[in-house]
């Protein structure tokens, strides 16, 4: 094993740890497996990767197999031809969530993720989301166009509702035409096949996929800048609730 399978392997075990477990789990899991924590130390992600890095490739090699830890997609954003550092918007950058109306439970879930991550409000525009849209009497293609200028990061909530939807449909067309970073979120039974050739499937994620769930509040916390991050139990209690109305709600769509 050489150092960037090692390094490969560290970041896909502790991946697969913090989205499964709460950190004093993690602790335990270290410990079976005779990884020494040092007292004291912050339980995060990249602390622990680290001392994963440390160790010999047949610890890691065990702890991949006893876990049955599979590679995990990485999650890129798609779309966007990057400016010249000097023309760079200097406006903060927004997310912009584009949905089918029939699609707000799983919204609602991806908006409170975001913010206990620590995404402000103000820096989320949702169409349809009370708070986060149009006021009254606003014209939805001028305000469309308006929140798409600078630099934005679009979440497209992926399903058969979305594709069945005209207000989606001329959200995706405006954000290829504005060339904006975006990142395609799908929700079963709707699948990355679904779109094949329309967004690179190692782009997207499932929406009720906890590591991936993981891997996008770590890109939100880049993205924003995001200095002091949330604690692993606060996290972890989060995205319980989240996915259990998300499960329950993709449950009902198939029953």
């Amino acid at each position: 094993m050489n150092v960037i399978e090692k390094k490969s392997i560290a970041q896909e075990i502790s991946l697969y740890l913090f989205a499964k477990y709460e950190p004093q789990d993690i602790l335990k899991k270290m410990n079976q497996y005779n990884v020494n924590v040092p007292k004291g130390t912050d339980i995060k992600r990249q602390h622990i990767t680290k001392i994963l890095f440390e160790q010999e490739a047949h610890i890691l090699k065990n702890i991949q197999n006893q876990e049955n830890i599979r590679p995990t997609v990485v999650l890129t954003a798609s779309g966007a031809n990057p400016e010249p550092a000097s023309h760079k918007s200097t406006k903060p950058k927004k997310i912009f969530i584009s949905h089918s109306k029939k699609d707000m439970t799983y919204v609602q879930e991806i908006i409170n993720v975001l913010g206990t991550i620590g995404v402000e409000s103000d820096r989320i525009f949702c169409s349809s989301y009370e708070g986060y849209g149009n006021p009254l009497g606003t014209n939805y293609l001028e305000a469309l166009k308006k929140e798409l200028q600078g630099d934005v990061l679009v979440l497209f909530m992926l399903s058969h509702n979305f594709f069945e939807s005209k207000i989606g449909l001329c959200e995706m067309g405006a954000v290829w035409i504005l060339a904006q970073d975006q990142i395609p979120l799908y929700i079963p039974p709707f699948t990355a096949e679904d779109v094949k050739g329309v967004f690179p499937a190692a782009q997207g994620m499932y929406i009720n996929n906890r590591t991936q769930l993981l891997l996008l509040k770590e890109r939100m916390e880049k993205e924003f800048n995001i200095q002091k991050g949330i604690s692993g139990v606060r996290w972890y209690q989060q995205i319980e609730r989240s996915l259990k109305v998300i499960d329950n709600e993709i449950k009902q769509t198939l029953s």
